[in-house]
């Protein structure tokens, strides 16, 4: 079964939008339909594994939106659909961004092909982050830390095997083993998962070993 992915979709026919993001959502993805490029928040541009893009859109047209999208999120998928059959468009298509040129009419499981496929040698990868001052680079997006959780995640980085104990991370928050409890520390754990995933990582970024502190399982770049 194919992995679930998170697909943005932006076409202006009205029935060929619905229909595709009908079928891509019956196979399990989670599927956001927009009409047009100015409906693309730059907030929505994280987290995302592929968007499919039609060339003629109206106002920003596809060949704009994927350079804007590459510039963003430089590991996403893109696939671009279009009616022009010249050689021409699809190299303007790849120099700006798509990763898969497909002309219409596609064949709905041709397109679920070609998308599954790149996603699935996407999330195989392994993942790379890099943490630069509070902000950590991921296959899918930049995230802004905190100067605490970029301490942790540094800290992470540097440890042997990528473990710390309890009160190593106790001494990285500034703060006593014997005031900070285990829930505190289980808290912005929590918190500093949640936005290495939001970067791209595929799994739990983070374990806790049992009585002794947590193990990162992130390979993270230092800058």
């Amino acid at each position: 079964m194919a992995a679930r992915l998170k697909i943005v979709v932006v076409e202006d026919h009205d029935e060929l939008r619905l229909l595709t993001c009908a079928n891509l959502q019956k196979r399990g993805h989670a599927v956001t339909a927009l009409s047009c490029a100015e409906e693309l928040e730059d907030s929505a541009l994280s987290g995302v594994n592929v968007f499919l893009l039609d060339l003629n859109l109206p106002g920003e047209d596809g060949i704009s939106l994927s350079r804007r999208i590459r510039q963003s999120q430089p590991n996403v998928g893109i696939v671009m659909l279009t009616a022009r059959t010249h050689s021409a468009a699809a190299v303007t298509g790849y120099e700006n961004g798509a990763d898969i040129y497909l002309k219409k009419p596609v064949p709905f499981e041709e397109l679920c092909a070609a998308i599954e496929r790149f996603a699935r040698k996407t999330l195989d990868a392994p993942a790379s982050f890099k943490l630069t001052g509070r902000w950590l680079s991921g296959p899918t997006a930049q995230v802004r830390l905190t100067q605490t959780e970029a301490d942790v995640l540094t800290s992470f980085a540097r440890a042997l095997n990528g473990q710390l104990e309890f009160w190593q991370i106790s001494q990285v928050l500034r703060m006593d083993l014997d005031t900070i409890s285990k829930q505190n520390i289980a808290v912005r754990m929590d918190r500093l998962r949640k936005k290495i995933v939001e970067a791209g990582f595929v799994g739990v970024p983070i374990e806790s070993v049992r009585q002794v502190g947590y193990k990162s399982c992130v390979t993270i770049l230092l800058s």
